[in-house]
């Protein structure tokens, strides 16, 4: 019987050792577990890199925003500054992060605006590197306000451009992902700038848009660089290929303030085409482009242009502006500007400066004109009489060119053409007394011939 006690009590011993053994294992394995459910909850939520590379930042954006597929824009920007990766990494927009990692060093991202549009109330609204909406009062201002709320479609898509309808009450917008969008106006039909952006059917694979001139149809600017233009006015209608004679990609397009044509191409040149008749023009090389690299232009009430400059030193796009209202102008930074804020040139309107970025606001005006307030308003006036002067020279020049005889004039055309050559010849006075010393004067005189007083 003792043996038998002995037995069991020597088994019982070794399955208390066994129990415990089997106890201090779960209780070692729950706080490895619990140690290791630690770590990678800090990791994950608490200590996430946000960009590890410039190169993971760039395919986490083509994968979310492009399906991997650069447009004519990104891989201009990547070609042309392939050797300056922080300049590329500050430009392309990252909605997540203000941070850039190249080479294994990081660098803050700077905000600056990518594209730029004046609003009917004078006030200037800008995409920003980041996608997003920013607005100032005036030009001049050193803060942005924003970014503005609801500034990404779905809460998630940078913004490529933003634009105007041609009744300046909706306002449009490009996407990265490539797609048309659109922020209708209010309940008193005034533009509403922190609308829920809504899309656009059947506008996809763009990157820019503007109005036409003439017909006020969408023209845009495909994933290509070519264009594309509406059969009708409706946003929602088919586009079609548009036949110019554009011998390169394009990304961005603009009237001057003369009714010319100008584009920025994929290398941030901006040209002019040669003739007025624009879809049926060549660029004017032989001009020549402007000397900066343009992300964007915007027109000033002086008839220069600010633009939105390249600064690949600094990381940067700069606003600066025109030393003279000329497309092949120098641009200058704004602190060394001749022209400022309250400049006595006046050259164009606000009207003039949307209508140049936009391309057309005849319903706008359309809608004042038939409103009490357009007798009230200088600048409507203006507009209105530039628009029926226009169609005056057009119904003339349509007159003079047509099969049946025309035997009279047009004393207003000629009185303007008589007041222009007074000018002309004034003009002309003023440059002889310039060089009326200049050793030079008459190889400058036979260089441009035109100058040589008749």
């Amino acid at each position: 019987m003792n043996k038998q006690s002995s037995i069991m009590s020597s088994t019982n011993k070794k399955g208390q050792k066994k129990d415990e053994m089997l106890s201090k294992l779960i209780n070692f394995g729950t706080v490895i577990l619990f140690f290791g459910l630690a770590i990678i909850i800090y990791i994950y939520f608490f200590n996430k890199p946000k960009i590890s590379t410039f190169e993971t930042f760039t395919e986490t954006f083509s994968e979310t925003f492009t399906d991997n597929n650069d447009t004519i824009y990104e891989t201009s920007i990547k070609t042309l500054y392939s050797e300056n990766p922080r300049l590329i990494c500050s430009v392309l927009p990252n909605p997540d992060s203000n941070i850039c990692s190249v080479d294994g060093n990081q660098y803050i991202i700077y905000n600056f605006p990518v594209h730029m549009i004046k609003l009917i109330d004078g006030s200037i609204l800008a995409v920003f590197n980041n996608g997003r909406l920013y607005t100032k009062d005036n030009i001049f201002n050193t803060m942005w306000r924003g970014p503005l709320e609801n500034s990404l479609p779905n809460d998630k898509i940078p913004l490529r451009m933003v634009t105007l309808s041609t009744d300046l009450n909706t306002l449009l917008g490009v996407g990265y992902d490539n797609k048309l969008y659109m922020k209708q106006a209010d309940t008193n039909g005034n533009l509403n700038l922190i609308a829920s952006w809504r899309i656009v059917p059947n506008n996809n694979n763009i990157i820019y848009v503007l109005f036409d001139n003439e017909t006020g149809n969408l023209i845009s600017i495909d994933t290509q660089g070519n264009l594309l233009y509406k059969s009708s006015s409706d946003l929602t209608s088919n586009s079609g290929e548009l036949i110019t004679r554009l011998d390169r990609p394009i990304l961005r397009m603009y009237y001057d303030m003369n009714g010319y044509m100008l584009v920025i191409d994929n290398n941030f040149d901006m040209y002019q085409f040669s003739d007025i008749n624009w879809k049926n023009s060549l660029l004017n090389t032989k001009r020549g482009a402007n000397s900066s690299k343009l992300l964007d232009i915007l027109y000033h009430n002086d008839g220069r242009l600010f633009g939105l400059v390249f600064n690949p030193a600094s990381y940067i796009v700069q606003i600066m502006k025109q030393d003279q209202a000329f497309y092949l102008g120098n641009f200058t930074p704004l602190d060394q500007s001749i022209t400022l804020e309250n400049s006595s040139e006046f050259v164009m309107s606000d009207q003039d400066i949307i209508l140049s970025k936009t391309g057309n606001i005849k319903a706008y005006l359309e809608a004042i004109n038939a409103s009490d307030t357009a007798d009230n308003d200088p600048n409507i006036a203006y507009q209105k009489q530039i628009m029926e002067t226009r169609a005056k020279l057009k119904q003339f020049c349509s007159t003079r060119n047509s099969t049946t005889n025309s035997n009279y004039d047009n004393y207003d055309l000629l009185a303007n053409v008589e007041q222009n050559s007074d000018k002309i010849m004034q003009l002309k006075n003023i440059i002889n007394n310039l060089i009326a010393y200049e050793p030079d004067k008459e190889r400058i005189i036979e260089k441009y011939p035109v100058i040589r007083q008749n």
